[in-house]
């Protein structure tokens, strides 16, 4: 009986929750967390007319986790073989995707919040401040920038703010995502405001409802 249990999948089963939402996970070994939502598809982009982020890489960690498109699981990216982990410093914040977009290059938005460490795979209730934009091999590769309403910079609301009040805070993200990968892949082009920013998300929601993965 031992050794049949041990050529089991172990399962773990977990939850986080958001206000009424509930999604629960399974631990699928070590390198994929199913869940029982499609995590792109099932999950509000906006709820109370506040946006939402679905938590991929919590602020300090190295693992590049990611969900998949046609799974909707979270699952750890695989590199030459091997779980993928940044070789760089961990994430500055909580790194992540807006549910329910879709961008140019084909993948949901790609969003940060400047906050605490969540866990893998919680909900977010954000207050969008603006984008950082970043061509990645000569491709647009722009990160939507967020603040937690209870958080150290609850009493921020855009990014022109962040950059008077808190300069270091926004130099510091920029220069994470410069440098993570190697020299010379990503390039700064410059920064979003606010009202801009949430336009291009409300559009890569809309290009979402007419091309659903």
């Amino acid at each position: 009986m031992t050794s049949l249990i041990n050529k089991l999948l172990i399962l773990v089963l977990f939850s986080t929750t958001l206000a009424a939402e509930k999604i629960e996970y399974i631990m699928d070994g070590k390198y994929k967390m199913l869940s029982s939502k499609h995590l792109i598809n099932d999950v509000e982009y906006k709820k109370d007319d506040v946006y939402q982020i679905l938590v991929e890489i919590p602020t300090g960690s190295r693992q590049k986790w990611e969900v998949g498109h046609k799974s909707g699981d979270i699952e750890w990216e695989f590199k030459n073989g091997k779980p993928r982990e940044v070789k760089f410093l961990g994430y500055p914040g909580n790194y992540g995707f807006i549910p329910q977009t879709l961008s140019g290059d084909g993948d949901a938005l790609d969003i940060i919040v400047l906050s605490e460490s969540a866990n893998r795979g919680d909900i977010l209730k954000v207050k969008v401040i603006g984008m950082l934009k970043l061509m990645d091999k000569g491709e647009h590769d722009n990160k939507v920038i967020a603040v937690a309403d209870d958080g150290t910079f609850k009493k921020i609301n855009t990014l022109k703010e962040m950059l008077l009040k808190r300069p270091n805070v926004i130099s510091i993200v920029r220069a994470w995502f410069e440098g993570y990968k190697d020299p010379g892949k990503m390039v700064f082009i410059g920064y979003e405001n606010r009202k801009k920013t949430i336009k291009h998300i409300e559009d890569s929601h809309i290009n979402w409802t007419k091309h659903k993965f």
